[in-house]
């Protein structure tokens, strides 16, 4: 489509359009903005509003804001806001793409974007969207969709887009570089929100090994709470390790840390490796060189064990040793499901009505729970089973053929199902706590120390059962072994200065997974009392003694949080007696002392009663934590099928409790498994699958990080979080409020 210049709009004094809907005051709309009032950016939460036409045509230069560049011709030209933009709109009604781009918009409709791009020849492209947001989009679609890079280049993409009137893709090698750009600029923006966030944070970290480069890889991801009180959490670190040694994983993770410029830590929650033991130790001691503040309580309990593995540790005990029951069942469901056949005879024998291949699940071998519903759900079909084996000759057949020189286990006998059920009853226990602690899109340090205790005190239930109910031999036997376990990964009496002989047969449980559970406003110290009543008495030495260590590791937490906080004050209840001093002061300023008739002094109440106050405030120095803990738990019972949100409990109190309310924030955000992270390896795992090992180790991070940064806004986008400018915004909107409400912080 060409047009010759006798096509332009007529002009009156080269300043002003002809047409009222081009009026300078007119307020227009850019293809970027979506139909709201056109902006340009000078800086960080600074915009400025335009408002005339010109500026569906140009484009402010990114690095200087009085400059912009015509969209069709590439002529750059001066756009001081002080000018005016009298040039900039004979430019515009001057070049021949002007009456093309009103016809598309009379065609296309009044609000919607549409963008025309001159070739060589002056020939005008109609696209409803810019180059710029074309080519974002495409390499967001190669990201979240997991696809390889060389898609771009690809004949079906090009015809897709040629099809569809979309722009001219670009290279795979420039696509990569927008890429790279896409992960430097999200990293920069994310790097001044954990910038902006006065909290410490908490780390989860988990190393996999990549199938087909054997390379070993470890993501680190931290956790806090946002000035909106909701858990978030953020890849900082897809890295790749050397070794397993712990020098080397403590290595990785301070470069990590420095890389994004973090300098206050509350917990880092690894697995159970021995190198992971060793690796703390290390980073305690070269992380603490940031400052008195690095550290909570100089590192004491740094140090959290994922408590899901210690599950899994604990149950594979109980599995292993009815190992064969267990491989007979499930060579029996593996002969139902591999074929259609098979499963129809099977079906027949089912009384219980139609069943598919997913009424008979398979187990992922190393993921225990998913072998406990797999044997829960073949206990149902256990008749049909039976049947198939009295009546279905190919069916006990199968179990005769020999497989790596061995006759394949089973068919399952009565005295495998019975193994079975006893388990599987025995398990739940297990899987129910499982699912709780496992879950990483809300908080859960806060109900550890249930799960802990409702484990122990029913696998020690069972080891210690006696009379003609108790559970036979073999499930005692496995109770007590696993009561072993536990005894084992949570005990909270290892002291530091104990022998390593003793150390290396048992790991100190941090305490804090306890004293998480006093930041629960339903429970406080009633619950942890309860549980330590119920594990060692009431009048046991070691309920004495881990009742006295809880309050004492809350009030030196309190205390260093009010130090940071206050400069040195005493929290809030520091905050009311300065408030308190003032409205005295003033009012003594208003009132002066005057001696009536007589010698008779002058009183006001208003004086005599701030004098009441001042010495009650003094006779009960109550500080925040005192006050949280001597008042009554909460007892609002949430609607039927939901949680009591804690978070949103503190959020509503937080101006009641400053400096305890941070402690929560950070106690709450610590993560007591590492799901979080090994979820990512889910990503990780497709990536390197479709790129085998075409990728170098940056590239895999830029990935891989990408695409959960991407992911991550999209979850903030239906919170009605925009941009990550916007939740930076709100963490300074949360700090400018909690320096108004603490004169401690105004300084």
């Amino acid at each position: 489509m060409q047009m010759a210049s006798s096509d332009l709009p007529q002009q009156d004094n080269g300043n002003q359009p002809m047409d009222e809907d081009l009026s300078s005051d007119e307020e227009m709309e850019t293809p970027e903005s979506n139909g709201t009032r056109a902006t340009g950016t000078s800086s960080l939460g600074s915009r400025k509003k335009t408002r005339s036409f010109v500026w569906k045509h140009l484009t402010r230069l990114e690095n200087n804001y009085d400059r912009c560049k015509c969209r069709y011709c590439g002529k750059e030209m001066s756009c001081d806001t002080k000018s005016g933009t009298s040039n900039l709109r004979k430019h515009v009604l001057g070049f021949k793409a002007f009456l093309a781009w009103k016809a598309a918009k009379a065609l296309k409709g009044e609000g919607k974007q549409t963008e025309l791009t001159p070739d060589e020849e002056d020939n005008l492209s109609v696209f409803k969207v810019s180059e710029d947001v074309f080519r974002e989009a495409s390499n967001e679609l190669i990201i979240l969709g997991e696809l390889p890079l060389a898609i771009i280049d690809s004949l079906a993409w090009r015809y897709f887009c040629l099809k569809v009137q979309l722009h001219t893709p670009v290279c795979r090698k420039t696509s990569t570089k927008d890429i790279v750009a896409m992960y430097a600029s999200r990293k920069a923006q994310m790097k001044q929100v954990l910038g902006q966030n006065k909290q410490k944070l908490s780390l989860t970290t988990y190393i996999w090994v990549a199938p087909y480069t054997s390379a070993s890889y470890m993501v680190i991801t931290v956790h806090f709470i946002d000035a909106s009180w909701k858990l978030r959490k953020m890849i900082i670190g897809f890295k790749n390790v050397e070794d397993h040694k712990g020098s080397t994983i403590a290595k990785v993770l301070i470069d990590c840390l420095a890389e994004w410029d973090i300098r206050r830590i509350f917990c880092i929650t690894v697995d159970n490796a021995t190198a992971n033991t060793s690796s703390m130790k290390k980073f305690k001691e070269d992380f603490v060189s940031h400052g008195d503040d690095a550290l909570v309580l100089n590192g004491e309990f740094l140090h959290i064990r994922c408590a899901t593995h210690i599950l899994n540790l604990i149950v594979k005990e109980g599995l292993n040793e009815i190992d064969d029951s267990i491989i007979a069942i499930r060579n029996a469901i593996q002969y139902v499901r591999s074929s259609t056949n098979r499963l129809t005879s099977f079906e027949f024998r089912v009384e219980t009505g139609k069943m598919t291949r997913g009424s008979l699940p398979l187990d992922v071998k190393t993921r225990w729970n998913s072998t406990y519903l797999m044997l829960d759900q073949a206990l149902k079909f256990r008749v049909a089973f039976e049947k198939m084996q009295s009546e279905d000759k190919p069916y006990n057949d199968y179990f005769m053929e020999i497989t790596d020189g061995k006759k394949r286990i089973g068919p399952p006998s009565t005295t495998d199902w019975e193994e079975v059920e006893r388990l599987v009853h025995f398990l739940v226990i297990f899987y129910n706590s499982t699912l709780i602690l496992s879950a990483s899109k809300s908080i859960t340090s806060h109900k550890i120390y249930n799960e802990i205790v409702t484990i122990i005190r029913n696998v020690s239930k069972i080891s210690s059962a006696t009379g003609p109910e108790s559970p036979d031999d073999s499930l005692k036997y496995k109770a007590l072994s696993m009561m072993g376990k536990l005894r084992k990964y949570w005990n909270p009496f290892l002291e530091e200065d104990e022998p390593e002989k003793s150390k290396s047969k048992s790991c100190k449980m941090n305490k804090l997974l306890i004293v998480a559970s006093v930041f629960d406003p339903r429970k406080k110290m009633n619950f942890a009392n309860l549980c330590l009543e119920k594990l060692y008495g009431k009048e046991s030495i070691e309920y004495t003694l881990l009742s006295e260590s809880m309050l004492d590791i809350l009030k030196r937490l309190y205390d260093e949080y009010s130090l940071a906080t206050s400069g040195g004050g005493s929290g809030g209840s520091g905050s009311q007696s300065q408030g308190s001093a003032s409205q005295s002061q003033d009012a003594g300023a208003v009132f002066e002392s005057r001696v009536l008739g007589n010698g008779l002094g002058y009183e006001r109440m208003d004086n005599l009663y701030e004098e009441f106050i001042q010495e009650a405030c003094t006779q009960d120095s109550s500080n925040e934590l005192e006050v949280y803990l001597s008042e009554k738990v909460e007892t609002t019972k949430p609607m039927l099928g939901t949680e009591f949100d804690v978070l949103s409990w503190w959020r509503r109190n937080s101006l009641k409790f400053p400096t305890l309310s941070r402690v929560a924030a950070d106690i709450l955000a610590v993560q007591v498994s590492s799901v979080a992270s090994e979820s990512a390896f889910s990503t990780s795992g497709r990536v390197l699958d479709t790129y085998r090992s075409c990728l170098t180790h940056f590239m895999v991070e830029v990935l891989v990080c990408t695409q959960q940064w991407l992911k991550s806004e999209l979850h903030m986008k239906e919170r009605g979080i925009s941009t990550i400018e916007q939740l930076l915004e709100a963490v300074e909107l949360e700090d400018d409020l909690m320096r108004a409400n603490d004169p401690g912080l105004q300084e």
